[in-house]
């Protein structure tokens, strides 16, 4: 009976731990269309990075993580990495610079594009 209660109480810890490993943060992300929204999401693509989902409307992306391997910083910079600002970094201006004309978000001009739906191969 001893035995069973020590088990039981081991899986539980483990499954504690597992839990604990894994961690969860929102934070904004400037994006325009549906072509920043898929850029956003793939800088996101990263081993340790259990889910990202970019909300186009809130303009902020839900990421799950592995703590061990991630911080909320280096989440931040993979979004600034592909030129797009969050509500903690700037993205640099050559970073920026790179991002098509339609996806401009500090530009007056920019943003052009209706809705969202268009994707890069719209841009070719």
């Amino acid at each position: 009976m001893l035995t069973r209660f020590l088990f039981l109480v081991a899986v539980a810890l483990i499954a504690q731990s597992a839990q604990a490993q894994k961690a969860e943060v929102e934070f904004g992300v400037s994006g325009v269309c549906g072509m920043c929204k898929n850029r956003i999401e793939a800088a996101f693509d990263q081993k340790g990075i259990v889910a990202a989902d970019y909300d186009l409307e809130k303009k902020t992306i839900l990421v799950v993580y592995k703590s061990k391997k991630w911080n909320e910083q280096s989440l931040h910079k993979l979004a600034t990495g592909v030129g797009h600002d969050t509500d903690r970094y700037k993205a640099t201006d050559e970073q920026y610079a790179n991002l098509h004309g339609c996806c401009k978000y500090r530009d007056s001009e920019g943003g052009s594009c209706t809705g969202g739906g268009h994707d890069q191969e719209d841009h070719r």
